[in-house]
């Protein structure tokens, strides 16, 4: 009820005091519903930022565990070197040792 003839109508105390209370309560309610939405929105990007995180760190791990593989790998071909390389050494070895007989004998 808007307007100076509706107004007039009114009973001055009564009326306009139960507008006025309406008013508030629709304000109170649009508030409330505001910050209900601005909760909802604030859970939501916690959840994503908790996703996030999660998936951050997975790929941390993964990144490790590559990386412990990578150097694992690295380690075993070093291994499988060493052990070409000292089979080389003892097979040197066994031939000098060979010459040095077959001279003696000659």
């Amino acid at each position: 009820s808007s307007g100076i003839n509706a107004e007039w109508s009114l009973r001055p105390g009564e009326t306009a005091e139960q507008e006025r209370l309406e008013k508030e309560r629709a304000e109170q309610q649009r508030l409330q519903a505001e910050r209900a939405e601005k909760e909802r929105l604030e859970k939501e990007r916690a959840e994503q930022q908790r996703l996030e995180a999660q998936r951050a760190e997975q790929l941390r791990l993964e990144a490790e565990r590559a990386e412990q593989q990578r150097l694992e790998a690295q380690r075993t071909e070093q291994l499988r070197l060493e052990a070409e390389r000292a089979e080389q050494l003892r097979l040197e070895a066994e031939r000098a040792e060979q010459q040095r007989l077959e001279a003696q004998r000659a």
